[in-house]
């Protein structure tokens, strides 16, 4: 995979080896990813809808901090309870708040700058109106999934390319985008030879959109969503053997060519 420059023009080009193994990922593992519905978002509730914009700051410093809260149930919850618009309300101090609350939880690594981004998202005019959340609000699914995000990018300026990705596959505004963040540029290095780097990446639009294109290009190919390998490559582009067998044992067996074996009893067991 390489992402050619001109006067003129920017294209990325993907080798017949690149296609290969990316095919090889989505006949694996495609069946163990979901991906929300297109127009999820007209079924999630303003907090909801909310908490995702949380999550999308809050992994802006990677995203280790957030996967490690919403592992647990419990403390999700309460997490989610802390920073809920009814509680930010009534604070008079939301950004101290906000901060003292991402660091309390581990929500993230860059707690006062999250916290700052947050309130700014609070007094946003293209994400609240007269506190009701108008951030998805003309919207279609059908719509040009870059225009959308452009759109998106507009009324929050929070977002970048990537993030307002993100948000767009996690609440099913479009399944024709990707968010192209340290884990899926890196896994282009490494398997795929790719010659730019994740920075070198969101910090130019032209690149993005060439990366991107030459993936939706792939994937009509292969008759699957650009979400869909977003997520597979999210999940399973770092997995070890240890975690296919333990966690997949049906995918393991199919790796490896084999049945499903009994379970092993152990000596003595009854």
């Amino acid at each position: 995979m390489e992402t050619l420059h001109s006067r003129r023009d920017v294209q990325t080009l993907l080798t017949e080896a690149d296609r290969q193994i990316l095919a090889r990922v989505i006949t694996l593992f495609s069946r163990y990813v979901e991906i929300p519905p297109l127009g999820h978002y007209r079924t999630l509730a303003a907090d909801d809808l909310w908490l995702s914009l949380v999550g999308e700051v809050c992994v802006a410093g990677g995203s280790g901090p957030w996967g490690r809260l919403q592992a647990s149930p419990a403390s999700a919850n309460r997490f989610a309870e802390a920073v809920s618009r009814q509680v930010l309300g009534s604070q008079q101090y939301p950004t101290e708040y906000l901060a003292q609350t991402l660091r309390r939880h581990s929500a993230t690594r860059f707690h006062n700058a999250a916290a700052k981004r947050l309130v700014s998202l609070l007094n946003a005019p293209g994400v609240f109106l007269d506190r009701a959340l108008v951030l998805v609000e003309g919207f279609s699914p059908g719509d040009s999934a870059i225009e959308t995000r452009d759109e998106l990018i507009k009324r929050a300026p929070m977002f970048g390319l990537k993030s307002a990705s993100d948000f767009m596959i996690e609440v099913g505004l479009s399944h024709d985008v990707i968010a192209l963040d340290t884990r899926l540029v890196g896994i282009f290095q490494e398997y795929l030879g790719y010659n730019l780097t994740q920075p070198q990446i969101q910090g130019h639009r032209r690149r993005y959109l060439s990366l991107e294109a030459a993936l939706r290009a792939f994937c009509g190919e292969q008759g699957v969503s650009l979400a869909l390998l977003d997520r597979l490559l999210y999940r399973f582009g770092k997995i070890g053997a240890m975690d296919i067998a333990v966690k997949y044992p049906e995918l393991w067996n199919r790796i490896l060519g084999v049945q499903a074996s009994p379970p092993v009893r152990a000596p003595g067991a009854g």
